[in-house]
């Protein structure tokens, strides 16, 4: 965890602000720390969760992300293929569609994509 990992989940949870129940559960869960490769690993399984009812958010979550891996440090690069992008169900799993959203970035990093 760094305070740039940290920054970065918290400009994703602003920029999509449909995301603060999960990160109020995650605040709760963890007495008010923020651990980014949690959060991100919770909030991509809600999108997986969630792809039809809330496919708007989908896209602007992983376009987001794709941005933040094109312009981001180390760090939340790392944070975003790890904790995020690893996160979505393999081919032919419930949810695996979601990959169909990747940029071209996000694609690169995708185990599944390359």
């Amino acid at each position: 965890m760094s305070a740039e990992t940290v920054a970065a989940v918290g400009a994703l949870v602003y920029a999509n602000r449909e995301l603060l129940p999960i990160l109020d559960e995650h605040l709760v869960d963890y007495e008010g720390e923020v651990l980014p490769t949690i959060l991100l690993d919770d909030i991509v399984r809600w999108l997986v969760a969630h792809r039809a009812s809330h496919e708007d958010l989908c896209r602007s979550v992983f376009s987001w992300l794709e941005t933040a891996l094109r312009d981001g440090s180390e760090a939340v690069r790392g944070l975003i293929t790890v904790s995020g992008v690893v996160m979505i169900p393999g081919p032919g799993q419930p949810g695996a569609e979601v990959r169909d959203l990747l940029g071209p970035g996000l694609r690169q990093v995708d185990p599944w994509s390359t």
